[in-house]
């Protein structure tokens, strides 16, 4: 008698959400087991790629072409480490300009979900530029050009999602300080592990 009154009473939330979770990585021990490497192997893809895009700034320039190279350095228990160098070019007009930079990105681990569709971004960092900038001289066979160099901080939101195993297309907007404008930047960006 004893034995069915307990056979009766519901399980608590926690021995339900223990039972699951022990055969999620039941599941994924099996998995890894019939086939040994994968995830290890999915890392390694997720580890750099290409990006390719076009951005909107504020400012003069109404777009930008890019291309840029995005490596995960270094992943500690509350953060990715990303190395990302990238190339700029933007001409309205009289005014063309390029620039290219590196920069050192950390993306915090509470805030990416890696098993989810779409993705959301959630990163910062500092980044050092180089942009040189052209001018035609109007009404003459001249042109006038200037170079400088700086250093700034970002803020990047944004989320991503991959189209196939190898490419994806990435959405972001950028805060920038020290900068007179609020959001400095919107990048639609298609990437190639």
């Amino acid at each position: 008698m004893g034995d069915s009154a307990t056979a009766s009473q519901p399980m608590a939330p926690a021995d339900s959400a223990a039972i699951a979770a022990a055969m999620a990585a039941s599941d994924s021990a099996l998995a890894e087991a019939q086939n040994p490497g994968a995830a290890s192997r999915a890392a390694a893809a997720n580890r750099a790629r290409l990006e390719l895009g076009v951005a909107m700034p504020k400012g003069y320039f109404d777009w930008l072409g890019t291309i840029g190279y995005r490596r995960l350095l270094l992943t500690d228990t509350r953060f990715q480490h990303w190395l990302q160098a990238e190339g700029m070019f933007g001409k309205k007009a009289y005014l063309s300009e390029g620039a290219v930079g590196v920069g050192w990105y950390i993306r915090p681990l509470a805030l990416w979900r890696p098993a989810w569709k779409i993705r959301p971004v959630v990163e910062g960092g500092v980044a050092g530029y180089i942009v040189v900038q052209f001018a035609d001289i109007v009404g003459f066979e001249d042109w006038s050009s200037h170079a400088r160099g700086y250093v700034k901080g970002h803020a990047v939101a944004g989320f991503e999602t991959d189209l196939s195993s190898r490419f994806g297309v990435a959405v972001r907007g950028r805060f920038t300080i020290p900068a007179s404008r609020p959001l400095d930047y919107a990048q639609l960006v298609l990437f190639l592990r």
